[in-house]
């Protein structure tokens, strides 16, 4: 429906982009109450972009895009395209994500996002990079996602485990949930438990039965946030740390969901 949309717009007729599916709805790892489809409208026509730290003085760079697709007017073109698809729908008073409300025995809520290719060079003839997605929140700060290195990372480690990485994440998400509906802990982004059950070793995600797999999950978990896990965790992309000063969790958050989890799963009793 969203492709739909875009491709119906005049507005796009002559215009390069791509739309696809991003997050846990794409990447099997989503529960029933964090229900979003995340949508990437993403510029094709010209890119961001940076170096990584050991080329500080690049050979080239590349030609400087000349069209007329501002940050701006690509944003407010996807809003048109969407509200001509979805009238009386369609809310762009989100800092990313343009949202398109749920259509109840239809659809879910979809999350679009406009945003551009960004390349990240590896060196100073511009030849060898990662590809990922930029986009700006309202107060025009840049932010880079890589999707399709978190799908395929996952759907690795998801293999390499016997279905269990995934599994278990929807577990860990789902525990979240029921925490946050008891009082007992705030709510943290539903990628944050994904993020956290990548870094468990695989060998710990397939101890024994199911239980004795999550348990384990949950032991090798937190001895890693104990052993100065801002160094060495990282998000499923395997290219961002997971902790960080931007991100919007802590380590301390990720200890006390793995504490109340095991409380709550009765764990403290064995």
């Amino acid at each position: 429906m969203v492709k739909e949309a875009i491709s119906a717009h005049d507005a796009f007729s002559d215009t390069s982009y791509k739309i696809y599916a991003k997050g846990s709805y794409h990447n099997n790892t989503n529960v029933r109450r964090d229900s979003d489809v995340d949508i990437v409208v993403e510029m094709q026509e010209c890119f961001y972009y940076d170096y990584v730290s050991s080329v500080p003085t690049p050979r080239f760079k590349p030609s400087p895009y000349s069209g007329g697709w501002t940050r701006e007017a690509w944003r407010a073109e996807i809003v048109k395209a969407l509200e001509n698809k979805f009238p009386g729908e369609v809310d762009g008073s989100g800092n990313i994500a343009i949202n398109v409300s749920e259509k109840l025995g239809s659809r879910p809520s979809i999350d679009i996002v406009p945003s551009y290719q960004y390349r990240w060079y590896y060196d100073e003839n511009l030849v060898r990079y990662e590809t990922g997605s930029a986009v700006w929140t309202k107060e025009i700060v840049r932010v880079v996602n890589w999707p399709h290195q978190q799908y395929n990372n996952g759907v690795a480690k998801n293999n390499a485990t016997g279905g269990r990485y995934k599994y278990f994440a929807r577990a860990l998400k789902n525990a979240e949930n029921t925490l946050v509906a008891a009082g007992t802990i705030d709510a943290m982004p539903s990628y944050f438990m994904e993020c956290l059950v990548y870094n468990v070793d695989n060998q710990s995600l397939q101890t024994g039965d199911l239980e004795q797999g999550f348990k384990a999950t949950l032991v090798d978990l937190y001895s890693r946030l104990n052993d100065e896990p801002d160094t060495r965790m990282l998000e499923p992309n395997d290219i961002k740390y997971l902790f960080h000063s931007s991100q919007k969790w802590t380590i301390p958050m990720a200890k006390q969901l793995v504490e109340q989890t095991w409380k709550y799963l009765g764990y403290n009793d064995d």
